[in-house]
């Protein structure tokens, strides 16, 4: 009685190796239809392994997420499913299948092929659970960043500082020379047509608004006798026009 029976597409057999690998490694007694014997009922044998497996991982690709090319993927883990032993494990950055999105799976797309990986231990231990009839361990929080279907193999990061917000004023005295002499050479425009018809308005309006009031208020005076005498001649000299 196998633990683990993989479900997988046939185009995606070396993605999935690394996988049996480990688990084997793990002490998991691993099945997959590379191991039918010559003249054996393939069909046959695989219906036996699949109903004795403890745990059926599915693996879900780009091509086993295809209704057409991916089937007998989706029968297979429909099967598990019905058991209520299905590991649902994604390679590729794609939806399930329909009728398997209530059913989390690991997220393996950005997987390097380390056992080592805490993505790929906690898919391990799912399986490991599952085999053991034991409660589901709850996923890690991640501890890296890196972005979905992105691989990084190799990659170390020492003495990085990462500042956000603010810059120092040792930073603003590092900016680029270049840019604050093209700032400075910038040709610059001093006249504005719109800013001179702006000023000429706020001079004449108030001028206007200062002779009405003169001559309203100063007429007013003379009528009542009570303004000087020049100011009422300047007033009548030019309310009277000139005589020829």
């Amino acid at each position: 009685m196998p633990d683990v029976f993989i479900s997988y597409r046939k185009s995606d057999a070396d993605r999935v190796r690394p996988l049996v690998e480990h688990m084997r490694a793990a002490g998991l007694d691993v099945w997959l239809d590379e191991g039918i014997q010559p003249s054996t009922s393939w069909r046959a044998e695989i219906a036996k392994q699949l109903n004795a497996a403890k745990c059926v991982v599915a693996v879900w690709t780009e091509d086993s997420v295809d209704h057409e090319q991916g089937s007998w993927v989706m029968e297979e883990a429909t099967h598990g499913l019905n058991r209520k032993v299905l590991a649902p494990v994604r390679l590729d950055l794609v939806s399930p299948p329909l009728g398997f999105g209530e059913v989390q799976y690991a997220d393996l797309a950005a997987w390097s092929g380390s056992a080592d990986d805490p993505r790929f231990q906690h898919f391990l231990g799912v399986v490991q659970a599952i085999v053991r009839a034991e409660p589901i361990p709850v996923a890690p929080r991640p501890t890296h960043f890196e972005a979905p279907g992105i691989k990084l193999q190799g990659v170390t990061m020492q003495n990085v500082n990462i500042r956000v917000g603010v810059r120092d004023e040792d930073e603003e005295e590092e900016a680029p020379r270049a840019e604050r002499s093209a700032e400075r050479e910038r040709p610059r425009s001093n006249f504005s047509l719109s800013m001179l018809i702006t000023r000429a308005i706020g001079i004449i309006f108030p001028l206007i608004a200062l002779i009405i009031f003169v001559f309203s208020i100063g007429g007013a005076a003379c009528s009542a006798g009570n303004a000087p005498a020049f100011l009422c001649q300047a007033l009548d000299s030019v309310r009277q026009p000139a005589k020829p």
